[in-house]
């Protein structure tokens, strides 16, 4: 007897439909690969088709003779999380690969010297078999293939374009130069060199490791710490910061606080920067000090005040930060100059926003921090962090949710680890003792998966040809 799938063309004088036949480890036809081919066909063509079935025979093959995945009954119509389990497997056991899990939640999958040119074939063929398996009413459940949170960091990707950018034209247009930016895919399973992957900065001390390394190149004053600070202690966009004009701080009081444009704003100052009382005495410093030395008509924060009040100046038209040329600071100036050489020194590869995703994401600890159990003030105080942001929607905010919920699980999966050695324990040892009480013991029935296909035309006519 075969042990293993394997597929039959349909003879051209046959015209049932189906580009392949698809038979099982018992030489039984394995109606819903034959199906598959069939509904692949329409928008792929007879070697793509092909090959995505070598690419998934190898697989199912495997779940039915495997003794891991035998014992744990598992079969492609289980629910996503095991159907997942059962594809980690299969990519590290089979295909040799490392898989790690990223910070959002989604898998990374690295090759190694054993792994098979074909992975990729083989992912990208499993995910469309759910898509199509669903679309036509076998799969009961969400496509286990996809990453459901790829949609809300698509969100968070686009916030990185600068507040003074106008929007792009379409690659087609032929009027723009073609953006080599690569997007985040919805793949749960995602292969390394092959897709863009977000950042999560998560380390406490991310700040202080930029500034450490920015004092150690020969170009950094206190210009870029300020703006260095600013970034981390407010949370605003490059352009923001180093958009602002002496009016901006002046009207709030020389003190903590710099209204600011917002992206959409038009110039229009909408928001307040919130920044230390340490860094506002170095604000003020580097302007009656280094920017004096470059300003065209070289005057101190007090002879600009003076000029105000006499109305002989227009604070709107005095930069807070300048270059040496006599110009405003520009974003671009600060990421290739500045950030950039200080992540190098740092040992860290880390895009410009992502201070902003930093001070998000520390902003959301301290909201539970404070706000303990109380989940009515959490989310409160998360409406006044979207508000400071100026987020329109709350598809942002709910990212960095999903991160933190990552979180939470270790938590639930430290509990779980408790509760496993203590049936260990209780197994061994014969003196009874009391179980952990951290947690509440709940014993769940499996139900199993039925793999009859649904009523259709096709179904008792493949039966026949199909044995």
């Amino acid at each position: 007897m075969a042990r293993a799938y394997r597929l039959v063309a349909r003879p051209a004088e046959v015209d049932h439909g189906h580009p392949f036949m698809v038979y099982n480890c018992q030489q039984q036809l394995h109606y819903h690969l034959t199906r598959f081919s069939k509904f692949a066909i329409k928008s792929r063509t007879f070697a793509t088709v092909r090959g995505y079935l070598y690419a998934l025979l190898p697989y199912f093959t495997w779940l039915d003779t495997d003794s891991r995945q035998v014992q744990a009954q598992r079969h492609w119509q289980e629910p996503p999380e095991q159907v997942r389990f059962a594809v980690d497997d299969y990519l590290t056991q089979h295909m040799r690969c490392q898989i790690g899990e990223h910070p959002l939640g989604f898998q990374m999958v690295y090759r190694t010297g054993k792994t098979p040119a074909e992975v990729r074939t083989f992912l990208t063929a499993l995910k469309c078999f759910y898509k199509l398996m669903k679309l036509n009413g076998y799969y009961s459940h969400p496509n286990p293939l996809i990453d459901s949170s790829a949609k809300i960091f698509a969100a968070l990707e686009a916030e990185r374009e600068d507040a003074t950018q106008t929007p792009r034209m379409p690659d087609i247009s032929g009027v723009e130069k073609p953006s080599t930016r690569k997007r985040l895919t919805d793949s749960y399973f995602k292969l390394e060199s092959d897709e863009w992957v977000p950042q999560v900065i998560d380390n406490p001390n991310f700040h202080k490791l930029i500034l450490e390394a920015g004092q150690q190149l020969p170009n950094w004053g206190l210009r870029e710490e300020c703006v260095t600070r600013i970034l981390f202690e407010s949370g605003g966009r490059i352009s923001e910061v180093v958009g602002v004009t002496l009016e901006d701080w002046m009207k709030l009081g020389l003190k903590q606080e710099i209204s600011t444009f917002s992206k959409r704003s038009r110039g229009r100052r909408v928001k307040v920067l919130k920044i230390s009382n340490d860094t506002a005495k170095r604000l003020r410093r580097y302007f009656n000090t280094e920017r004096i030395k470059f300003s065209p008509d070289r005057y101190t924060l007090s002879d600009y005040q003076e000029q105000a009040r006499l109305k002989q100046a227009d604070l709107s038209e005095v930069p807070l930060f300048l270059t040496m040329q006599r110009t405003p600071f520009s974003p671009q100036n600060y990421r290739d100059n500045y950030w950039k050489p200080a992540c190098a020194i740092a040992g860290i590869e880390a895009d410009l926003h992502q201070a902003r995703h930093w001070y998000v994401t520390s902003a959301i600890r301290q909201i539970y921090a404070i706000a303990g159990a109380n989940h009515g003030e959490v989310e409160r105080l998360k409406r006044t962090l979207q508000q400071y942001m100026a987020w329109r929607s709350d598809d942002t905010i709910k990212a960095y949710d999903h991160f933190f919920d990552s979180l939470a699980h270790a938590k639930i999966q430290d509990a779980v680890h408790q509760q496993m050695d203590w049936d260990l324990n209780q197994h061994l040892d014969s003196a009874k003792t009391e179980p952990p009480q951290s947690f509440e013991v709940h014993t769940q029935v499996s139900v199993p998966v039925s793999s009859n296909p649904p009523q259709d035309e096709d179904f008792d006519y493949l039966r026949r040809i199909g044995g």
